[in-house]
This record gives C-alpha cells, sequence and structure tokens, in this order.
C-alpha cells in the first residue's frame, strides 16, 4: 500500500541525480576534511548546509535529466 510503484518516475533520470549528489557529497566532505586539517577549521561549519546543497543537486539534476530525456522522445 506505501509502496506501490509509481510510473511516471523517469528511473534513468533519478539514477543520474542520485550518482550525482553522491559524487558531490564525496567531493564536499573531501574538501572540507582536507581544510580542516590544514587549516584546523572546516570550510563548511554546518552539516545542514551540506545536506541542502545535495538536495537542491539531486532535484535539479533529476528535472534536467527529466527535460534532455523528453526531448529526446
Amino acid at each position: 500500500m506505501f509502496f506501490k510503484k509509481d510510473e511516471s518516475i523517469n528511473q534513468k533520470s533519478v539514477d543520474a541525480a542520485i550518482q550525482n549528489t553522491f559524487i558531490f557529497w564525496g567531493v564536499a566532505l573531501l574538501i572540507n576534511a582536507l581544510f580542516e586539517t590544514t587549516t584546523n577549521k572546516p570550510l563548511i561549519s554546518s552539516s545542514s548546509v551540506m545536506l541542502s546543497a545535495g538536495l537542491i543537486i539531486f532535484y535539479s539534476t533529476e528535472q534536467i535529466a527529466n527535460y534532455i530525456h523528453k526531448r529526446k522522445e
């Protein structure tokens, strides 16, 4: 009942958005760790900022990928 398959979702767009978000978070955490190691102060001090940025990247990438896939059809 709660986990019905939604046919209107373009799975390729969601997969691309997940991949881009994962890459962003990995790179952001690496840069933040390196910056904190060298300067003893984090570049991004709030984890909610990093979470929000990742969610913005996810939804924007999904919308862009949906537009590209629909344009090809």
